[in-house]
C-alpha cells in the first residue's frame, strides 16, 4: 500500500485486525468516555459491532535516492508471546511475503529503524533458522536509541520476563552480537531529508523518522500516537507508556506543532488510510486523509 508523503512510503501488513476494547489500551477510555468521542463512530478504526479498535501491525517502507529503510518490524513468527495469544509462537505470518508483494527482499533493506523496542516492534528483526535467532535482514544497519537500548535492556535483566513479553533475547541481542546494531543519540541523520526527533514518554528513547525532501514534510511517529481517537483526546496515554505524564506532554505538543501544517502523519499501528494531516477541530484537534 502506497501512502502520500515524501520519496517513497508503503506500508507491509504483519496483522491487521480488531485488537481490543478501548480501555484494554486506554486506561481512560471508559464505555461512556469513548462513545463520547468522534472516532468512536468511525468504522475504519472501531468494529462498531463489539467496540474493537482495529489496529494494524505494519511496517513502513522509506525509499529515497539513497536507501531503503524499513520502521518498525511488527509480531514476528515463532516468537515466545504467552500474555497475548495472537502473537504466541505464530507459524503463518505473511510478513515476508508481503514486502516481496512491493518488490523488497529481506537484503535489499539498507537501514531498520525502531522507533522503540517493544515485542510488537522488533519482531521480524530475526527469523529462526535452525534452532538459531538469526538478523531477518543481513544487509542492514538496525537503528536504536541508546536511551531505549540502555533501559529495555536492563528492563530486561530486573522485570518479570512475561511482562516484557521476552523479546530481548530473541529480537534484540541477536541484533547486537551480529554488529548490526547502531546505536545513536537524538539528533541523527540517515542522509539529507532523514532524521530522528526525540518523543520520549511510551518509552525513554521513543523517537520519530522525520522525512522532508523539501516538497511534503512526513512523521512517522510509530506509538507516539497509537489510534486516532488520540488526536481527538491526546491526554489519553496508553496502559503500556513508560511514563503516562510524559508520554500525554509529548503527543499533545507534537499535535499541537503539526495542526495545519500539511504535513503527514503515519503511526506505526493505524488502519487504512493510515496517513492523516492534522487539523484544527472545535475543542482540538481533528484529521484529514488524502480521500477527505
Amino acid at each position: 500500500m502506497r501512502l502520500p508523503g515524501p520519496f517513497e512510503i508503503t506500508r507491509v501488513v504483519d496483522l491487521f485486525h480488531p485488537f481490543r476494547e478501548p480501555s484494554f489500551l486506554f486506561p481512560d477510555a471508559t464505555p461512556e468516555a469513548f462513545a463520547a468521542t468522534r472516532t468512536s463512530k468511525d468504522a475504519r478504526f472501531v468494529n462498531i459491532a463489539d467496540c474493537k479498535l482495529i489496529m494494524s501491525f505494519h511496517s513502513l517502507i522509506v525509499r529515497t535516492p539513497r536507501n531503503i529503510i524499513l520502521v518498525d518490524t511488527c509480531v514476528g513468527n515463532h516468537k515466545d508471546r504467552p500474555a497475548l495469544p495472537e502473537w504466541h509462537q505464530r507459524t503463518d505470518g505473511d510478513y515476508l511475503r508481503n514486502l516481496a508483494a512491493v518488490g523488497l527482499a529481506p537484503e535489499h533493506i539498507t537501514h531498520v529503524l525502531c522507533t522503540h523496542l517493544h515485542a510488537d516492534h522488533v519482531g521480524w528483526n530475526t527469523k529462526l533458522i535452525n534452532g538459531r535467532w538469526v538478523p531477518t535482514f543481513a544487509n542492514a544497519k538496525y537503528v536504536m536509541h541508546a536511551k531505549e537500548v540502555e533501559h529495555a535492556d536492563h528492563a530486561q535483566c530486573t522485570a518479570d520476563a512475561n511482562a516484557r513479553h521476552r523479546f530481548w533475547d530473541d529480537s534484540v541481542q541477536p541484533i547486537l552480537d551480529a554488529k548490526q546494531a547502531l546505536i545513536v543519540a537524538d539528533d541523527y541523520e540517515i542522509e539529507p531529508g532523514v532524521h530522528l526527533m526525540p518523543a520520549p514518554g511510551h518509552t525513554p528513547g521513543n523517537i520519530v523518522l522525520v522525512l522532508d525532501d523539501g516538497k511534503e514534510r512526513a512523521y512517522l511517529v510509530g506509538d507516539t500516537i497509537h489510534h486516532p481517537v488520540q488526536i481527538e483526546r491526546p491526554e489519553w496515554s496508553s496502559r503500556f507508556c513508560w511514563d503516562a505524564e510524559m508520554s500525554r506532554q509529548t503527543r499533545t505538543k507534537f499535535i499541537s506543532d503539526v495542526a495545519e501544517t500539511g504535513a503527514w502523519v503515519i503511526p506505526a499501528h493505524f488502519a487504512p488510510p493510515c496517513a492523516v494531516q492534522i487539523v484544527a477541530a472545535p475543542g482540538g484537534f481533528w484529521f484529514k486523509t488524502s480521500a477527505s
